[in-house]
Protein backbone atom coordinates (compact mmCIF):
# COMPACT_ATOMS: atom_id res chain seq x y z
CA UNK A 1 0.00 0.00 0.00
CA UNK A 2 2.55 2.41 1.06
CA UNK A 3 4.86 1.78 -2.15
CA UNK A 4 1.76 2.42 -4.42
CA UNK A 5 1.61 5.43 -2.31
CA UNK A 6 5.01 6.24 -3.50
CA UNK A 7 4.32 5.90 -6.85
CA UNK A 8 1.42 8.14 -7.19
CA UNK A 9 2.94 10.81 -5.05
CA UNK A 10 5.88 10.69 -8.22
CA UNK A 11 3.83 10.44 -11.17
CA UNK A 12 1.61 13.45 -9.45
CA UNK A 13 4.82 15.26 -8.78
CA UNK A 14 6.17 14.55 -12.22
CA UNK A 15 3.02 15.52 -13.98
CA UNK A 16 3.20 19.07 -11.65
CA UNK A 17 6.49 19.70 -12.91
CA UNK A 18 5.63 18.99 -16.57
CA UNK A 19 2.64 21.54 -16.11
CA UNK A 20 4.75 23.76 -14.41
CA UNK A 21 7.51 23.58 -17.07
CA UNK A 22 4.78 24.43 -19.85
CA UNK A 23 3.02 27.20 -18.49
CA UNK A 24 6.40 29.14 -17.97
CA UNK A 25 7.64 28.36 -21.36
CA UNK A 26 4.15 29.56 -22.46
CA UNK A 27 4.62 32.49 -20.63
CA UNK A 28 8.31 33.26 -21.61
CA UNK A 29 7.10 32.74 -25.07
CA UNK A 30 4.42 35.49 -24.74
CA UNK A 31 7.08 37.92 -22.85
CA UNK A 32 9.73 37.28 -25.37
CA UNK A 33 7.63 36.93 -28.59
CA UNK A 34 9.21 34.60 -30.61
CA UNK A 35 7.90 31.69 -32.62
CA UNK A 36 8.85 27.98 -33.05
CA UNK A 37 10.27 26.98 -36.63
CA UNK A 38 11.47 24.12 -38.24
CA UNK A 39 13.70 25.75 -40.93
CA UNK A 40 17.62 24.55 -40.75
CA UNK A 41 20.27 26.68 -40.94
CA UNK A 42 23.86 26.29 -41.59
CA UNK A 43 26.78 27.91 -41.31
CA UNK A 44 28.98 29.43 -43.56
CA UNK A 45 32.30 30.42 -44.08
CA UNK A 46 31.24 33.44 -45.63
CA UNK A 47 29.12 34.53 -42.17
CA UNK A 48 30.10 37.30 -40.61
CA UNK A 49 30.88 35.95 -36.74
CA UNK A 50 31.53 37.18 -32.96
CA UNK A 51 32.56 34.84 -31.06
CA UNK A 52 34.11 31.61 -30.44
CA UNK A 53 32.93 28.43 -32.50
CA UNK A 54 32.78 26.72 -29.03
CA UNK A 55 30.37 29.19 -27.51
CA UNK A 56 27.12 28.20 -25.75
CA UNK A 57 24.60 29.66 -27.59
CA UNK A 58 24.77 30.64 -31.47
CA UNK A 59 22.49 33.44 -32.53
CA UNK A 60 21.91 33.74 -36.42
CA UNK A 61 20.83 37.39 -37.52
CA UNK A 62 19.60 38.24 -40.49
CA UNK A 63 19.70 41.72 -41.78
CA UNK A 64 19.99 44.16 -44.61
CA UNK A 65 22.25 47.05 -44.25
CA UNK A 66 19.20 48.89 -45.56
CA UNK A 67 17.19 48.95 -42.57
CA UNK A 68 17.99 50.87 -40.35
CA UNK A 69 17.16 48.80 -37.01
CA UNK A 70 19.48 46.42 -38.47
CA UNK A 71 21.99 48.85 -38.85
CA UNK A 72 20.82 50.20 -34.90
CA UNK A 73 21.70 46.88 -33.69
CA UNK A 74 24.93 46.95 -35.33
CA UNK A 75 26.11 49.99 -34.18
CA UNK A 76 24.65 50.49 -31.04
CA UNK A 77 23.74 47.09 -29.23
CA UNK A 78 26.71 44.92 -30.71
CA UNK A 79 29.52 46.50 -28.87
CA UNK A 80 27.82 45.83 -25.09
CA UNK A 81 26.69 42.66 -26.68
CA UNK A 82 29.83 41.67 -27.39
CA UNK A 83 31.54 42.82 -23.52
CA UNK A 84 28.57 40.95 -22.12
CA UNK A 85 27.61 37.90 -23.98
CA UNK A 86 29.99 37.35 -26.67
CA UNK A 87 33.83 37.79 -24.66
CA UNK A 88 32.76 35.42 -22.33
CA UNK A 89 32.49 32.84 -24.31
CA UNK A 90 28.19 32.54 -23.64
CA UNK A 91 27.13 33.64 -27.49
CA UNK A 92 28.44 33.38 -30.63
CA UNK A 93 26.81 36.04 -33.20
CA UNK A 94 26.32 34.84 -37.01
CA UNK A 95 25.28 37.49 -39.14
CA UNK A 96 23.61 36.38 -42.55
CA UNK A 97 23.29 39.06 -44.58
CA UNK A 98 19.98 39.43 -47.01
CA UNK A 99 18.87 41.80 -50.09
CA UNK A 100 15.57 40.94 -50.91
CA UNK A 101 15.85 42.97 -53.82
CA UNK A 102 18.79 40.95 -54.78
CA UNK A 103 19.97 44.47 -56.22
CA UNK A 104 23.51 43.67 -58.25
CA UNK A 105 25.51 47.12 -56.18
CA UNK A 106 24.10 45.59 -52.84
CA UNK A 107 24.65 41.91 -53.33
CA UNK A 108 28.02 42.60 -54.89
CA UNK A 109 29.04 44.78 -51.66
CA UNK A 110 27.61 41.84 -49.68
CA UNK A 111 29.75 39.12 -51.21
CA UNK A 112 32.91 41.45 -50.96
CA UNK A 113 31.91 41.54 -47.07
CA UNK A 114 31.80 38.14 -46.72
CA UNK A 115 34.93 37.23 -49.02
CA UNK A 116 37.03 39.39 -46.88
CA UNK A 117 35.91 38.66 -44.01
CA UNK A 118 36.63 34.84 -44.58
CA UNK A 119 40.36 35.95 -44.78
CA UNK A 120 40.31 38.47 -41.66
CA UNK A 121 40.40 41.98 -42.92
CA UNK A 122 36.76 43.19 -43.77
CA UNK A 123 36.75 45.62 -41.26
CA UNK A 124 36.75 48.79 -43.54
CA UNK A 125 33.53 47.54 -45.88
CA UNK A 126 31.69 45.96 -42.51
CA UNK A 127 32.06 49.70 -41.19
CA UNK A 128 30.67 51.09 -44.67
CA UNK A 129 27.95 48.99 -44.43
CA UNK A 130 27.02 49.61 -41.15
CA UNK A 131 26.92 53.50 -41.26
CA UNK A 132 27.01 54.56 -45.19
CA UNK A 133 25.41 51.73 -47.10
CA UNK A 134 23.99 53.82 -50.16
CA UNK A 135 27.81 54.34 -50.37
CA UNK A 136 27.66 50.96 -52.60
CA UNK A 137 25.53 52.56 -55.47
CA UNK A 138 28.34 54.71 -56.38
CA UNK A 139 30.40 54.83 -59.34
CA UNK A 140 33.62 54.85 -56.65
CA UNK A 141 32.46 51.57 -55.40
CA UNK A 142 31.29 49.62 -58.80
CA UNK A 143 34.93 50.92 -59.81
CA UNK A 144 36.30 49.57 -56.26
CA UNK A 145 34.67 45.82 -57.11
CA UNK A 146 35.93 46.01 -61.00
CA UNK A 147 39.57 46.69 -59.34
CA UNK A 148 39.66 43.86 -57.21
CA UNK A 149 37.99 41.20 -59.80
CA UNK A 150 40.88 42.67 -62.21
CA UNK A 151 44.03 42.74 -59.97
CA UNK A 152 42.94 39.75 -57.08
CA UNK A 153 41.91 36.60 -58.87
CA UNK A 154 41.70 34.81 -55.33
CA UNK A 155 39.36 37.45 -53.93
CA UNK A 156 37.54 37.76 -57.31
CA UNK A 157 36.67 33.71 -57.61
CA UNK A 158 34.84 34.23 -54.40
CA UNK A 159 32.89 37.54 -54.99
CA UNK A 160 31.14 36.37 -57.95
CA UNK A 161 30.68 32.65 -57.25
CA UNK A 162 28.18 30.79 -58.56
CA UNK A 163 25.97 34.17 -59.57
CA UNK A 164 26.19 35.46 -55.46
CA UNK A 165 24.93 32.10 -54.17
CA UNK A 166 25.66 32.69 -50.62
CA UNK A 167 23.73 36.03 -50.50
CA UNK A 168 20.82 34.24 -52.61
CA UNK A 169 20.84 30.65 -50.06
CA UNK A 170 20.17 33.66 -46.99
CA UNK A 171 17.21 35.23 -49.03
CA UNK A 172 15.79 32.24 -49.73
CA UNK A 173 16.38 31.21 -45.63
CA UNK A 174 14.99 34.57 -44.79
CA UNK A 175 11.95 33.85 -46.91
CA UNK A 176 11.38 30.21 -45.75
CA UNK A 177 11.50 31.87 -42.05
CA UNK A 178 7.90 33.71 -43.10
CA UNK A 179 9.36 37.47 -42.04
CA UNK A 180 8.52 40.57 -43.22
CA UNK A 181 10.79 42.40 -41.07
CA UNK A 182 14.58 42.61 -40.34
CA UNK A 183 16.55 42.01 -38.31
CA UNK A 184 15.64 38.75 -37.23
CA UNK A 185 17.02 36.18 -34.96
CA UNK A 186 16.87 32.77 -34.83
CA UNK A 187 18.38 30.60 -31.70
CA UNK A 188 17.17 26.65 -32.07
CA UNK A 189 14.08 26.19 -33.31
CA UNK A 190 12.90 29.90 -32.15
CA UNK A 191 12.53 32.96 -34.58
CA UNK A 192 12.51 36.33 -32.85
CA UNK A 193 12.05 39.17 -35.15
CA UNK A 194 12.77 42.97 -35.24
CA UNK A 195 15.42 44.80 -33.33
CA UNK A 196 16.21 43.93 -29.75
CA UNK A 197 17.73 46.34 -27.77
CA UNK A 198 20.25 45.20 -24.95
CA UNK A 199 17.92 44.48 -22.05
CA UNK A 200 15.78 42.25 -23.79
CA UNK A 201 18.43 40.37 -25.79
CA UNK A 202 20.18 39.80 -22.64
CA UNK A 203 16.82 37.94 -21.59
CA UNK A 204 16.46 36.51 -24.57
CA UNK A 205 19.56 35.11 -23.96
CA UNK A 206 19.44 34.35 -20.31
CA UNK A 207 16.04 32.27 -21.30
CA UNK A 208 17.74 30.44 -23.83
CA UNK A 209 20.69 29.61 -21.66
CA UNK A 210 18.56 28.08 -19.37
CA UNK A 211 15.54 26.78 -20.71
Amino acid sequence: MRKRLYTAAAVLLVGLLVVATYLWSTRMQRELRFKVTDVTIDDSDLDICYGSDTARLTVYMFATYNCRHCRAFLNQDLPEIKKRYITNGKVRLVIKPIDWTENYDMMSALMLAGCMNRDGNADDVLELLQTEPETVYSDEFRQLIDDIINGNPELAECLVADDFAYVKKNNALFSALGSKVTPIFVIGNHLYKGHRKIEQFGKIVEYELNK
